[in-house]
């Protein structure tokens, strides 16, 4: 019984990445795309994914370190590694 219930989830689970990759997979409508033009980023076909990057983005731009972390680790050529880049979090006076 506790099997079938974990396998229910686990499917549940599933569906609900798969739903949400055609959803991020959908192309922006206008008024998302005027936005976007905008806030100046100039994409030939954004979808929601676009949206979702140009957010991370500009959170990165102002300083946020974990959207930071998030980016390097999502471009990074080495998964699980961020090389060439040291992120200092709290630099205190040393004097």
């Amino acid at each position: 019984m506790f099997y079938h219930i974990v396998r229910k989830e686990a499917a549940g689970i599933k569906t609900l990445d798969t739903e949400l990759k055609k959803i991020l997979s959908l192309k922006l409508d206008e008024n998302e795309a005027a936005e976007l033009r905008g806030r100046g980023f100039n994409i030939k076909s954004p979808s929601k994914m676009t949206l979702l990057a140009a957010a991370l983005y500009e959170k990165a731009a102002k300083g946020d370190l974990s959207a930071i972390k998030e980016i390097f680790t999502r471009t990074s050529d080495e998964k699980g590694e961020i090389s060439g880049v040291v992120l200092i979090d709290d630099i205190k006076n040393s004097s």
